[in-house]
Order: C-alpha cells, then sequence, then structure tokens
C-alpha cells in the first residue's frame, strides 16, 4: 500500500473512533408513550387533539399530533389499549398489532393518525402520547420532551351499580331486624334496590322490598337471610347476601310484694305472676332470701313464696325460660315493727272466762284460741267464754288484718277455771240420760221376745 493509502485509512480509523455516540431513534419508537429519559433536557407540551369526549363504538377519527415547540426535528410515541390506529399521516407509521404509532422520520413536528373506536361495552380507552422536539444535533442534549394522556368513555355505555349489606349479628326477638344497605353508582344513575328475606330458608313474601322484619315475626333459634339487588335503570348489580341467627331473648324477672305492710316476725308473701319473656314462656322460679339477722331460706319451682323475717330482708329471684334464657332481680325489704296484742286478764265469774286484752294496731278482727283451738272470732277487744269442763286453760288472741293473721302480734295468757255446779249437775243429767235410754231399749227387747213365744 502507498504511503498516501496507509494514511488515509488511519485518518479513517481515527474518525470512527473519535465519533460521538449517537442514542437517538429518528425512524421512531412503538409502544414508548410514556417518553424517555434520554431527553430530558426540558419539559414541552404534547399536544393531541380530534379524539371524542365519548366515543361511539366502531366510530373513526382522525387524531392529530403537536407539541407545544417549534423544533427543526421531532418525534412521537402513540399507544391505544381499545381500537386500532391506522392510516398514518407522512413520516407516520403504525405497528402490526395497529395499537402504536411512530414517526418515521425526524423530518416533521406534527402528524396525523386515524383511530377506530372499539367494540360496544369495551370500557373505557386509553390514549397515550409521548413527544420530542429535538435540535437535530445528533445528541440527546438541547431536546424536550413530553407526555399526555387521557380516558375516554364509550357514549351510552353503563356502568353497573354496586350493592353492600350486613346484618347485625348479636340480635335477639325483642328487637326489629334491619338490613344495611348501601348503593353507589359510577355513572350517578338513580338506584333503586329489591329486596327478599328468607326465615329458615323459605322466602318470606310479605316481608320483599321492606328494609325492616318486626319483631313480631322474630323468634329464637330462627336464621334469617336478606338478598339485595340494585338496579341503575339499566342494569343489575351483582346479588348481596346476608344471613343472621336470632338469639333467645333472657326473661324478665320482677318480684312482686303481695304482703303490705312487712312486719317483723310476720310472714311475707311475694310472687313472680308479673315476670315475662317476650319470646317464650317462664318455667321455673327460684327463690333466695336473707335478712341481716342471718336468717336465710330459698324455694324452687313456684311462683309464689312465703318466709318469715326479723330484719332488713335481701330478697332474689331467677327465672328460667324455656330455651334456658335467665333473668334476674334482686329487691330489699324493710321490715318495722307491727302492731300488738297485749295485757290479755282473764276474770273467772262463775261458769264464765271474761277476756279482755290491750291493741295498739288499726281496726281488726280477733280469733280467740282455746288450748289450740280458735273457738270464736270478735271485732271487740273482750269476750266471754263459757268452758266446758274445769281446769287448766290456756287463751290466744290472735289479730287478723284484712284476712292476715298475725304470728308476731299475738299474745296469749292461762287461766285455771275453777269446778262449779253447773258442771256437776251437767254431769248427773249426762249419766241419768244414759240410765234411762239403757233401761228404754230392754223394755222394747223383753217385749220382742213375748211376741216371739206366742208365734206371732
Amino acid at each position: 500500500m502507498s504511503r498516501f493509502g496507509t494514511l488515509a485509512l488511519t485518518i479513517l480509523l481515527l474518525l470512527v473512533v473519535t465519533a460521538p455516540a449517537i442514542d437517538g431513534h429518528p425512524t421512531g419508537k412503538f409502544n414508548k408513550s410514556i417518553g424517555c429519559s434520554c431527553h430530558n433536557n426540558a419539559v414541552i407540551e404534547a399536544q393531541l387533539s380530534g379524539y371524542p369526549t365519548t366515543y361511539t363504538a366502531g366510530e373513526q377519527y382522525v387524531l392529530t399530533i403537536g407539541m407545544s415547540l417549534s423544533s427543526p426535528a421531532g418525534g412521537f410515541s402513540l399507544d391505544v389499549d381499545k381500537g386500532t390506529l391506522s392510516n398514518p399521516s407522512t413520516n407516520a407509521q403504525v405497528n402490526t398489532p395497529q395499537n402504536s404509532a411512530t414517526h418515521s422520520s425526524s423530518a416533521s413536528t406534527s402528524w396525523t393518525v386515524n383511530w377506530t373506536a372499539p367494540s360496544s361495552g369495551s370500557g373505557l380507552v386509553t390514549i397515550s402520547l409521548a413527544v420530542l422536539a429535538a435540535n437535530n444535533n445528533m445528541e440527546n442534549t438541547g431536546d424536550s420532551s413530553g407526555t399526555f394522556s387521557i380516558q375516554i368513555a364509550e357514549f351510552g355505555s353503563n356502568i353497573p351499580p354496586q350493592v353492600s349489606l350486613s346484618l347485625p349479628q348479636s340480635i335477639d326477638s325483642s328487637t326489629d331486624l334491619v338490613a344495611n344497605i348501601s348503593t353507589s353508582d359510577a355513572d350517578d344513575d338513580p338506584v333503586t334496590v329489591s329486596i327478599q328475606w328468607l326465615r329458615n330458608g323459605f322466602r318470606e313474601g310479605s316481608l320483599d322490598n321492606l328494609q325492616i322484619v318486626p319483631a313480631s315475626m322474630i323468634g329464637p333459634g330462627q336464621i334469617w337471610t336478606c338478598k339485595v339487588i340494585a338496579n341503575d335503570g339499566i342494569e343489575n348489580s351483582i346479588e348481596a347476601s346476608a344471613a343472621t341467627t336470632i338469639s333467645n331473648s333472657p326473661p324478665t324477672a320482677l318480684i312482686t310484694i303481695v304482703t303490705n305492710p312487712v312486719w317483723i316476725g310476720e310472714t311475707i308473701t311475694v310472687n313472680s305472676q308479673m315476670s315475662s319473656d317476650s319470646d317464650g314462656e317462664v318455667v321455673n322460679s327460684i327463690w333466695s332470701w336473707n335478712d341481716s339477722s342471718g336468717n336465710s331460706g330459698s324455694a324452687h319451682s313456684t311462683h309464689s313464696f312465703t318466709f318469715t323475717a326479723f330484719s332488713q330482708v335481701t330478697l332474689t329471684l331467677q327465672i328460667v325460660d324455656d330455651l334456658g334464657g335467665i333473668g334476674l332481680a334482686t329487691k330489699t325489704i324493710e321490715v318495722v315493727n307491727g302492731p300488738h296484742v297485749s295485757n290479755i286478764v282473764t276474770v273467772q265469774n262463775g261458769e264464765e272466762v271474761e277476756l279482755s286484752w290491750q291493741w295498739d294496731g288499726p281496726q281488726s278482727e280477733f280469733s280467740i284460741i282455746r288450748n289450740g283451738n280458735s273457738i270464736a272470732t270478735t271485732n271487740q277487744t273482750s269476750f266471754v267464754d263459757t268452758p266446758i269442763f274445769s281446769g287448766d286453760n290456756s287463751y290466744s288472741i290472735q289479730p287478723v288484718i284484712d284476712g292476715r293473721q298475725l304470728d308476731a302480734g299475738s299474745d296469749s295468757s292461762s287461766t285455771t277455771v275453777e269446778s262449779s255446779f253447773k258442771e256437776l249437775q251437767s254431769t248427773n243429767d249426762t249419766a241419768g240420760m244414759i240410765l234411762g235410754l239403757i233401761m228404754l231399749i230392754s223394755s222394747l227387747i223383753v217385749a220382742g221376745t213375748g211376741n216371739l213365744n206366742r208365734g206371732d
């Protein structure tokens, strides 16, 4: 090789080695609408026009692409996620899937491409664009870029409504069952709901489209299911469903004090008849009591309970319903001193015993008790008794107020009745009567025997 040829080759090699690296794509880039990081000197506005506010399925639209900065060279990348691109302008091209367009040379800064909208029901379409304003220095310095993106809904398309539903999970039959329902619609269409209720799996038609199940229809142990569908006038939502199990409503215990007033040492009667169970029946009453003097007692399976207290009483009632539910009630009962009979005086006057006593209570009747047996009743504070036999006799006076016999309010006294003539005479008269009867019977027997001997 000549010296001239060798020199030329050397210069050419030096030029190749020292030439600047160019990171550019003058013939375009598909699917790069997010832009690139290699050209980031300044931000410009990516401009897109010709797209509709809402698209009509299958309709074709001419998209015009530009930028806010005038430059000697440019490029773009435009992507669509639905529909197809076609008919690119000069210096533009469309890829084979027809979902991306880009420049084919850097000689232009504006382009057009046709977009055909997708089929009906495709939903939102996203169009994304990146543009590049180049200074044509074949380097990535001094260039400007920008991006743009928009979503377009189908004209006349509808997004179905949504519905959410919940039921309370802790509810008994004393409370209305209320369905918590909320709806939403992306198109802001007015929404209506249809509601169905099922009790233990069977539809309760009387509750159709009602949000509340009244407590009167609810029973313990029942499983209630609610189903709701929302409609925006065009489409239904997905059905929402929720279920809950009704728990037993516990009974309500109520103590009624029958005895009034309540006196120390006297019987106290209470009952549970006013207790109730809204979803069943009371099957058992359990009583317990204690007073401040240390006395106590209890009773089971009875509505009525009677006890005697001598100081302040704490009374507890526990009732049980037919499903095992329990209700409790506690009552404090104050007891006070009641009226008393006192100072019983007994005076024998011949065959009679005259009784008198003192009474510090209201109008009352008094039961006269001799030797443990009630012999008379009076509303006076005195009484005259005629004993049949002489000897020791014990008298008690027991007050009776409105049919209530007082025990602690009673008092007693003993006396000895002396023998009297009447008692002896009465005894002799009785013996003579018996002897006369014996003689009469004997005479009748003798007369009857004589008649038999004569053959009558």
